[in-house]
């Protein structure tokens, strides 16, 4: 047999073995079943709230699962924001999740949330939502359906200040009890104690925060949040405060 003749059934042969090999894998994928879902990355929402949206019955056709469609059912609860979703071979469907995390409280007639990108969240009882500053002074017209995004500039600044305030310090970040919005005038927050008032403003959020947690450590943790009347921040790169005169 010729160098070329055998070169061609060489090659048929290689191409015939990656065929079956094809078909083996398909018919070895086609044997493989849902065992198990698992998820992950959670802390808001319980995992059985997540596993009642997947609906993939148990013992499915791994491969014949529509990941699209169990990611658009898992994002239709109004505390996740992304989800992935992936088949772990061989037995196992894996969801990773992005919550949407609560920065504030909307002062409303019921317990509404709001995120950082000013997504509307329904109550929740969860363990790990507890001691949220609140958001007052909404616009009248502000529409708070759950699942609703305000993009009020003073809305968007004021959760610009919690989310920073968080990255500053998770103290700075407790230290803010509410942020009053008012129609366009200076932001005020006020303090967790004593209910101090501490005029924001507008603008220059990094810098003012670092000016208040330096202010409240280095003074008022020593002098004491009672008679303090009111915290100014904003003058350029200072702190202007007014104290009540100590009672004898």
């Amino acid at each position: 047999m010729s160098a070329s003749r055998k070169l061609k059934f060489g090659f048929l042969g290689l191409v015939a073995l990656a065929i079956g090999l094809i078909v083996l894998a398909n018919i070895w994928k086609s044997d493989l079943k849902v065992k198990r879902v698992t998820i992950e990355g959670n802390r808001i929402v319980e995992t059985a709230e997540i596993m009642q949206l997947i609906k993939v019955p148990k013992n499915s056709q791994l491969q014949d699962v529509d990941l699209m469609a169990v990611r658009r059912d898992i994002l239709s609860h109004h505390f996740i924001k992304d989800a992935v979703v992936e088949r772990d071979l061989p037995a196992t469907l894996r969801v990773t999740i992005q919550e949407r995390v609560p920065l504030a409280i909307i002062n409303s007639a019921e317990i509404l949330y709001l995120d950082e990108d000013g997504v509307v969240l329904p109550h929740s009882i969860s363990k790990h939502l507890f001691d949220l500053p609140v958001l007052t002074g909404l616009p009248n017209d502000a529409s708070l359906a759950p699942g609703t995004s305000l993009k009020n500039p003073d809305v968007q600044e004021a959760l610009q200040i919690l989310a920073s305030s968080k990255l500053v310090s998770k103290e700075l970040y407790r230290l803010i009890s509410e942020v009053r919005l008012r129609n366009g005038a200076d932001i005020v927050l006020y303090a967790s104690e004593w209910g101090v008032p501490i005029i924001f403003g507008h603008g220059d959020i990094a810098s003012k925060l670092v000016r208040l947690e330096a202010f409240w450590e280095q003074v008022v943790s020593d002098r004491g949040s009672e008679t303090l009347q009111y915290v100014d921040l904003r003058f350029d790169d200072q702190v202007v405060v007014r104290w009540n005169q100590r009672r004898s």
